[in-house]
């Protein structure tokens, strides 16, 4: 830093003027307010403004993030730690109560409430009207003490907020309702329970249709085309995954033109499930004109992806994925075609899907 910089014997603020400042790369009051800082130390330089008032500067390796929700008020030069007294090394500052908790300093006995022990000397000290003086940690340099279960109050967390014993006995009950529902028998009609799946050039909104297959609870084809995206003309990325190029779908129909065939087929099904079923219905959801038919459809809509994820959690299964894939694997159910191409994908959905709901199509009666 500059020499001009070097306080005098006076213990005054030096005056540099403002290249001086932005050369020595000092932070003025406005920019740690704009970038939610505080400073640690007194101001190293100031400047004076025409109409009489100074501009206090900071050394920028001596200041910290603010609280979150920290209000500034009062010109930091006024909040900064001050030199008058002559704090000596290890000795620290004494600030009010407000300006504590503003800026995120607490007494001992707070922090072990919020689970947080000191690691390092106080930052800062108030006293009260009794004369008691309090010393404050910063928040931010404590270490963070376990958290004890949400339920028991006793042990301390495993997971969802609970100790191992509590979540295990909630884990259970949850197994158990998870069962008794995938066990149920529901007497569904094969013929109309569909199963659908959709490659697509990408994975957003905007992002077009390349194929659509369906079949039902049977496994019968009931629908399996290309169709031609209208506006893009290359999807690289995906067509690693899918296969699909755009000579495949050159002079395959478009959403436009199988549209009547699908809200058709759509309308006669009384479920229809999918693996994942929030992005194809993203696109879906164009091929009807007003919002009753497009909330009749999501009402049909079953997510197989959801149910193997509750399988997965409420009986413990070690898996870091839950993708299609791994489902089949987890099953030991084999591939019908090549994974990641539409029908052989549905086909695989509706496999998972009779091993989650192994009665879906049964009734008591039988």
């Amino acid at each position: 830093m500059d020499t001009i910089l070097t306080e005098s014997k006076k213990n005054t603020v030096p005056l540099v003027d403002g290249a001086q400042a932005a050369r020595c790369h000092l932070l003025s009051e406005d920019s740690l307010r704009r970038m939610r800082l505080l400073p640690t130390s007194p101001p190293v330089a100031r400047t004076a403004e025409e109409n009489g008032s100074f501009t206090y500067y900071f050394d920028p390796n001596k200041v910290k993030e603010a609280p979150a929700g920290y209000k500034y008020g009062k010109k930091l030069s006024d909040t900064a730690p001050s030199r008058k007294g002559g704090h000596a090394a290890g000795e620290i500052r004494r600030i009010s109560a407000r300006q504590a908790a503003a800026q995120g300093l607490y007494p001992k006995e707070v922090l072990a409430r919020m689970y947080y022990e000191p690691t390092e000397a106080p930052a800062a000290y108030y006293i009260k009207k009794s004369g008691e003086r309090v010393e404050l940690y910063d928040r931010a340099a404590c270490r963070r003490l376990p958290l004890p279960c949400a339920k028991c109050g006793g042990e301390v967390r495993y997971r969802a907020k609970l100790c191992r014993s509590c979540y295990q006995t909630e884990l259970a009950k949850r197994c158990a309702a998870g069962d008794k529902k995938r066990t149920a028998y529901y007497g569904m009609d094969r013929s109309r329970v569909l199963f659908f799946d959709l490659e697509l050039t990408g994975v957003y909104d905007h992002d077009e249709i390349l194929s659509v297959s369906i079949i039902n609870g049977n496994g019968e084809t009931v629908l399996h085309t290309l169709t031609r995206p209208q506006r893009q003309k290359r999807w690289k990325r995906t067509e690693k995954i899918h296969g699909i190029t755009p000579e495949m779908v050159k002079n395959a129909p478009t959403l436009a033109d199988i549209t009547p065939q699908l809200v058709e087929i759509f309308n006669n099904a009384d479920r229809l499930i999918a693996f994942g079923t929030s992005t194809d219905f993203s696109h879906l959801r164009r091929i009807y004109n007003t919002r009753d038919e497009r909330d009749r459809m999501h009402g049909k809509l079953l997510d197989c992806a959801t149910e193997f994820a509750h399988y997965v959690h409420e009986h413990e299964v070690e898996l870091t994925h839950l993708s299609l894939t791994d489902a089949m694997t987890h099953f030991s159910l084999d591939w019908e075609g090549t994974a990641h191409t539409s029908l052989a994908d549905t086909d695989a959905c509706r496999k998972v899907f009779e091993t989650l709901f192994p009665h879906y199509f049964e009734s008591e009666a039988m």
